[in-house]
């Protein structure tokens, strides 16, 4: 059984998955270094080399392969990159190990990583990509030399360096008309993109970018809004980037960066709405008075409170680089990075207060600074050495508040006193005190962090093809945590006690790898490696009680990897493979708790990750490239005792008075069993300027299920999306074309959740009745459009 599953992944590879790899690999990139004599050149082990040398699992995506299938975003990457998915607010998963915990004071799993500076938030990422050389998609766990926050992958996004001597200027701009399936019309969607290379000495250069993009979402809303509410539901952002380089000697470089950007609007992000309601849902009477009808298909919402996003993010950093005679290259990179994050959504996304506030304000300042020492990559021995410090500071203010639907003469009045005037020390039915809602909490926490390591990595050729790898990393965290929570007035507080209480932490941790690399031919290189990977600590954002241990401890894992690549034919047919199993202990994962009516994150799970992955780049004749990947995933908990139960569930051992379950054996959400990804693109060999080109591609997924306890309606089947361009190069200058995203008009949301209303729900008498309803998100993509792109390079 197993060697049919294995032959029937390599057959289906042959036939589908991501696209880039060919597309890149025959011509030269604008960034200079993605593609060197047809080899494309990755940074996976923080230097350049062929990505068919690097002994590890990456997928690498040129500029251009990024440009012909339209790919605006990291989200919307995970079509081109089968290990890769996305899972509830846009977070990621890699190889089937994603972030089950979304409290701001815990580390992500899978880093982001931009020009070499680990980001140690997400939303430090939320800038359109905009004049890159490449995108990686490292999977398994890259903490040894790009972080903590690397356990289950990395997105490592490297931009176009400035260009000594050279003058020039590109510019790009896409129009889209986008499904939007409640109404008769369409939406609209805007990017452009401008890029300007200018020399300043004969040995500097700057780089300055700027991108605007406008983008209407699929959703509909309906309903009125309240007084005074601000309702930004579209989708705007702008940044601009400008990077300098000077060659200072023939061995001093000095390279600065420093960028600005902002997003607001909802579109995307929080386009939310009913999937299915239990026919006794609170939600039932909002629902029907705006002539919603919950389904797969419902693309309407309701909401009269306040919903929009606001994001400004930025930094600048530095790096010097020194190359001695002996080809040693000390260089140090310091950087700066921020964001500051205003929000608020309606919380039941429907007419009617039943939890109306949903909103956050946080600001976010990290500085790091990495000192590294590589040795020369020809020499016997090579590698790198290196010293990295870390410090961070997240402030974040959150309130949840609403009135659960109760009429507002009815909350006013005792006993919810919501707004009433109080007179203390009153009797009933006089209010004695003022809420500001019937049920709702707040919290504000200062977190901070700070980090500090010691790592390195080296390669020993024992002879001609073989060489040894081995490498360590000592990481030293400090944290500590400062909340104020539930300092207003409630009926009903939620979450925990009202106080103002404190935490911290420290750890120590040594994790490493060992392998081996050998180049069997010119054309055919296997390696394999075992390790130790390593996820820093963090803290619930609630305190349950007073006395409570709100410590998440580290997360840990073990990796072991094989993998072959080869090419044949003068690189007319590649063939990558590997295999994985890791092992994740303490894995930290976030379940609800009905009885606080909040989330808590707890170590209280282990997880086996396994796999292979496979590529296959075909390229018989000139002008045609068919690039093909595929995952065949198993990844799942090997024990999880504090599952949350989903409401009415009855297996496990879940009953009314059981509200939690070993989810041994289930799996992990964002986890497809298959997935694989396809791109074919022929240009057309014509003499002259004009150069015809046809592409398209497919992208499939086995079922999904988003939630931890595989509640049944948070399933998604099979999906196939198509896309396709066609459209011309005139002469090097201009290229045009028309194209089509999920032509096929595939309606896939990108999560679904348990309604936490319905899942709550209390009668008259305050005893409990929870039913099972779902919502579902939906992602701009998550529907057909089609566009023009226009592309100038002068």
């Amino acid at each position: 059984m197993r060697t049919l599953t294995i032959a029937a992944l390599l057959s289906a590879s042959m036939l589908a998955a991501p696209a880039a790899l060919a597309q890149a690999a025959g011509a030269a990139d604008a960034g200079g270094d993605a593609v060197q004599n047809g080899e494309i050149i990755v940074t996976a082990q923080r230097r350049s080399e062929s990505l068919q040398r690097v002994p590890v699992s990456v997928m690498a995506l040129t500029k251009d392969a990024l440009a012909s299938q339209n790919l605006n975003d990291l989200t919307q990457i995970a079509r081109a990159a089968p290990s890769l998915q996305v899972g509830v607010d846009n977070s990621f998963a890699v190889r089937g190990i994603g972030t089950l915990a979304f409290a701001g004071t815990i580390d992500s799993s899978v880093a982001i990583a931009i020009d070499d500076v680990n980001l140690g938030r997400p939303v430090l990422n939320s800038p359109l990509l905009n004049d890159l050389a490449r995108v990686e998609v490292l999977n398994g766990p890259q903490g040894l030399l790009f972080g903590k926050n690397a356990s289950a992958g990395l997105l490592n996004i490297v931009t176009a360096r400035p260009k000594l001597g050279d003058y020039s200027s590109s510019a790009n701009l896409e129009l889209l008309s986008r499904d939007k399936p409640s109404e008769s019309g369409n939406a609209f969607g805007v990017i452009a993109r401008e890029t300007l290379n200018i020399p300043v000495t004969a040995n500097s250069a700057l780089r300055l970018s700027g991108l605007y993009s406008y983008q209407e979402p699929a959703t509909t809303h309906v309903g009125a809004y309240a007084p005074g509410s601000r309702h930004d539901l579209n989708a705007t952002s702008f940044s601009f980037k400008g990077k300098y380089l000077a060659e200072l000697t023939d061995q001093l470089s000095f390279y600065a960066i420093g960028d600005y950007n902002e997003n607001h609007g909802i579109a995307g992000i929080f386009d939310n709405t009913y999937r299915q309601v239990d026919v006794a849902s609170v939600n039932l009477p909002s629902l029907n008075s705006v002539g919603i009808t919950p389904g797969s298909r419902n693309f309407l919402f309701g909401g009269e409170a306040s919903q929009f996003r606001d994001i400004k993010t930025g930094g600048a950093q530095g790096q010097l680089s020194y190359r001695m005679a002996s080809g040693i290259e000390i260089s140090n990179l310091f950087a700066w990075r921020f964001y500051t994050q205003n929000q608020a959504v309606d919380g039941d996304y429907l007419p009617g207060n039943g939890l109306n506030t949903n909103a956050s304000q946080s600001r976010y300042d990290q500085y790091s600074n990495e000192l590294r020492v590589a040795l020369p990559a020809e020499n016997r021995l090579s590698g790198q050495v290196g010293l990295y410090w870390f410090k961070s500071k997240l402030d974040l203010a959150r309130q949840l508040a609403g009135n659960s639907y109760l009429p507002d003469a009815a909350v006013r009045g005792y006993p919810f006193c919501v707004g009433a005037v109080a007179v203390p020390g009153a009797n009933p039915p006089t209010c004695s005190r003022s809420n500001v809602a019937q049920l709702g909490s707040d919290r504000n926490y200062v977190q901070n962090t700070q980090s500090y390591a010691g790592f390195g990595q080296l390669t020993y050729k024992v002879v001609d093809g073989l060489q040894l790898i081995a490498g360590g990393r000592v990481t030293h965290d400090k944290i500590d945590l400062v909340l104020s929570q539930n300092q207003l007035n409630y009926f009903q507080a939620l979450g925990g006690p009202r106080g103002v209480f404190s935490s911290s932490y420290a750890n120590t941790d040594f994790s490493w790898k060992a392998g081996a690399q050998f180049q069997a031919t010119p054309t055919i290189m296997v390696y394999g490696f075992y390790g130790r990977g390593y996820k820093g600590p963090g803290f619930n954002d609630t305190f349950p009680t007073a006395t409570a241990n709100v410590v998440v401890r580290p997360e840990t894992s073990r990796t072991a990897e094989i993998g072959v690549k080869s090419s044949f034919f003068n690189r007319k047919l590649t063939v990558n493979l590997s295999a994985f199993h890791t092992k994740f202990d303490d894995f930290q994962v976030q379940s609800f708790d009905a009885t606080l009516a909040t989330f808590q994150v707890q170590n209280a799970a282990s997880v086996t990750s396994k796999g292979i992955e496979a590529m296959v780049i075909v390229a018989p004749f000139t002008g045609f490239t068919l690039t093909s990947s595929a995952s065949l995933l198993s990844s799942k908990f090997d024990s999880f005792p504090g599952a949350q139960c989903y409401p009415t569930q009855t297996t496990y051992g879940c009953s009314a008075t059981q509200s939690t379950f070993n989810a041994s054996g289930l799996t992990l959400p964002a986890a497809p069993r298959f997935t694989s990804s396809m791109l074919a693109r022929y240009e057309v060999p014509l003499e002259g300027t004009v150069k015809p080109f046809i592409q398209g591609n497919w992208y499939h997924r086995s079922s999904i299920n988003y939630t931890v306890n595989q509640a049944p309606g948070a399933t998604v089947g099979p999906i196939d999306v198509f896309g396709a361009s066609i459209g011309a190069k005139l002469s090097n200058r201009v290229e045009i074309s028309v194209f089509c995203k999920n032509c096929t008009n595939a309606i896939n949301p990108t999560s679904i959740g348990v309604d936490s209303g319905d899942s709550n729900a209390r009668n008259a008498r305050g005893q409990a009745t929870p039913k099972l309803s779902y919502t579902q998100q939906f992602g701009l993509d998550s529907v057909r459009s089609f566009g023009l792109n226009l592309a100038m390079n002068f």
